[in-house]
């Protein structure tokens, strides 16, 4: 692939610069001042290969010759589906790589020098100082044993030699361009003090510490609320263009591309398959894998049916042919027979297509399909009047909320973190103590689950928020599932109608056979959460309880995930509760919605009626934070751009 172009934009032929439409006008004002001098890159990463090795020695190749360009103040977002080789192919642009990875071609360039050739110990000098990191899991990336303060003075004098006074105040600087509330206070505490949001801006701040000429963020919003994730992607722009830095932005969240970053470079199977200003990408995808990518997001603006794609990303690099053909409804003969060139958009951007998608045919939508009236006969599940309360803590956590649930029904509780979701979630699943009272299907519950009928306790089912945790690693995948089968029915089934029970429930949510005797630990994310939902689903349940089960997943898995909870209770009857701070999320799979707000139910309105006319300003302030892809289509569609980052966020 050749020169993707200067900042924000494209070299048109004989000179001029072509700024994306993304570009505010502010900034294409300022681009038109740049001088040509101005346009190298601060990162040139050419013909870049990697490959992983295997235990018998042989290399398993996962990124065929990408190339990519970043620019002083630009950001360049790296999007595609889990194992697509996104993050692979950016820490191996920075030099970085475990034991087992080779790379095998290319070159990375910062200024002069090829970090994928460096000195271990050159390459320590470089990063933090010149390049920084930021990783999606800020727990993680800060130490709980030291405190905030002493980590960033760790940092800066690595680097430069200054005194403990003046590292402690740029310490304090930064925390505060951060919108950390009390700065001065806060470089004392640890930071398990702190909750997610405010750790990820220390993260951010803790990159910028030393000023860096380049920026790798690898999902730094991913599994935050809208509002806080709307915040920290403003926050991250203004920053950036502040400090004047090159940032690649790595996400699996093209909504979120569209509105943070000025060029797109979309990933498959190891290979940069379409790249471009980023607004024109998202708006006229020209490549069948892009276009899928794009179903797949659900709009908090359309009420569209949201479609994964079909089949699964190759574990190695295809070559010879086009390696997305197995999964495109395009595909023709040419396409299995030849390496795939790249091809040219008229934007100045590149597709690597030999038929490239035009208009319509890239952005098509299916209505939802959804009924609209809600069902009429009996609640399954009636809460009234639910309180909880934690100790040490003078607000309750959950406050005299109420809601009904019929047969069929699917509603979505929204709100940011720390309104009470999870927490109300809990208290039916009979995990929290709670006042109040909640029947379900007649029956008045005990707070306790251990207190409640077996009926009761095979009858609410809970699917948690990560699979890693709630599926035992030392149980093959047909345990996982015929055990709750088994408990619900006191043992009175056969081992023979145990496993058929268990292979129908894997065919339903499109399991196969082959891996009943796999541990958890050999399936992908998305095979894993289909786990969780077949073990919910195997006892029959009339209620189930999902606690943000799609916040970790790519967007296509997400969209799979969310059509088959649509399909099984459509099938079977089941209710279900699901949880989720995406809105948009809610918007394509929930009849009604409940919006919470410190501990409150503060909206309840059938889904799209909320989406359409909320009551309340809050919920308003909610749907402005979603970033969404059609925003380039109206001047007043939402936007996390729009939410001041001033005062103190959580």
């Amino acid at each position: 692939m050749g020169n993707p172009g200067p900042q924000f934009g494209y070299r048109h032929p004989l000179g001029r610069v072509q700024p994306c439409r993304g570009c505010t006008g502010e900034r294409r004002r300022s681009l038109r001042k740049r001088k040509s001098s101005d346009l190298t890159a601060v990162l040139d990463v050419r013909n870049l290969s990697v490959a992983y090795r295997q235990s018998s020695g042989t290399l398993n190749h996962v990124v065929e010759k990408v190339d990519l360009k970043l620019f002083a103040g630009q950001v360049l977002g790296l999007a595609g589906e889990s194992g697509s080789g996104k993050s692979t192919t950016a820490l191996a642009a920075i030099g970085y790589k475990s034991s087992n990875v080779a790379i095998t071609s290319g070159e990375a360039l910062l200024g002069d020098r090829d970090l994928l050739v460096l000195p271990r110990e050159d390459l320590r000098a470089i990063w933090g100082k010149e390049i920084a990191y930021v990783s999606q899991d800020s727990y993680g990336a800060l130490s709980p044993a030291t405190t905030i303060g002493h980590q960033f003075i760790q940092t800066i004098r690595r680097h430069f030699a200054i005194s403990h006074a003046d590292a402690v105040a740029r310490c304090i600087e930064l925390l505060r361009s951060v919108a950390i509330p009390d700065p001065e206070s806060a470089v004392g505490r640890y930071s398990y003090e702190f909750s997610g949001g405010q750790l990820q801006r220390i993260c951010i701040a803790m990159a910028m510490a030393c000023k860096p000429r380049l920026l790798l963020l690898d999902e730094p919003t991913s599994g935050l609320d809208v509002t806080t994730q709307a915040r920290i992607s403003a926050l991250i722009r203004e920053l950036v263009s502040e400090n004047n830095v090159a940032t690649l932005y790595v996400s699996h969240d093209l909504a979120l591309l569209r509105e943070c970053s000025d060029e797109l470079a979309v990933m498959y199977n190891g290979r940069v398959v379409e790249y471009g200003p980023t607004a024109a990408i998202v708006d006229r995808p020209q490549h069948p894998y892009t276009s899928a990518l794009i179903r797949a997001v659900p709009s908090v603006r359309i009420p569209a049916k949201i479609e994964g794609i079909s089949g699964q990303t190759p574990p190695s690099v295809v070559l010879g042919r086009c390696s997305f053909s197995d999964r495109c409804a395009y595909k023709r003969e040419a396409c299995e027979q030849t390496d795939i060139p790249d091809l040219l958009r008229n934007d100045g951007g590149v597709v690597k297509c030999l038929f490239p998608l035009k208009g319509q045919q890239a952005r098509a939508r299916i209505d939802t399909g959804r009924a609209t009236g809600l069902s009429s006969t009996a609640p399954v599940l009636k809460v009234s009047n639910i309180s909880c309360h934690y100790l040490f803590k003078k607000e309750p956590a959950v406050n005299n909320v109420s809601l009904t649930l019929r047969p069929k029904e699917i509603i979505g509780i929204v709100g940011e973190s720390g309104s009470g979701k999870s927490t109300l979630l809990r208290a039916i699943a009979g995990l929290q103590p709670f006042s109040g009272s909640i029947e379900f299907d007649g029956e008045v519950l005990a707070a306790s689950a251990r207190k409640r009928s077996k009926i009761a306790k095979f009858g609410i089912q809970v699917i948690f928020q990560n699979p890693d945790t709630s599926l035992n690693p030392r149980h093959t995948i047909f345990d996982l599932i015929r055990r709750p089968l088994v408990l619900a029915r006191e043992g009175k089934i056969s081992r023979s109608d145990q496993h058929d029970i268990v292979v129908e429930t894997m065919r339903s949510v499109s399991l196969p056979t082959s891996i009943l005797d796999r541990y958890p630990s050999e399936l992908s994310g998305g095979q894993k959460q289909r786990v969780a939902i077949a073990r919910a689903f195997a006892p029959k349940p009339k209620v189930v309880l999902c606690d943000e089960i799609t916040s970790a997943l790519d967007v296509s898995v997400q969209a799979h995930v969310l059509q088959l909870l649509r399909d099984l209770s459509d099938k079977s009857g089941t209710a279900i509760v699901f949880v989720s701070h995406n809105l948009a999320v809610i918007r394509s799979l929930a009849d009604k919605c409940m919006v919470m707000h410190l501990g409150k139910d503060i909206e309840q309105q059938p889904t799209e009626q909320l989406f359409n006319s909320p009551l309340q300003e809050y919920s308003r302030e909610l749907l402005r934070a979603i970033p969404d892809l059609q925003c380039g289509d109206n001047e007043n569609a939402f936007s996390p751009m729009r939410v001041s980052v001033k005062g103190e966020i959580n």
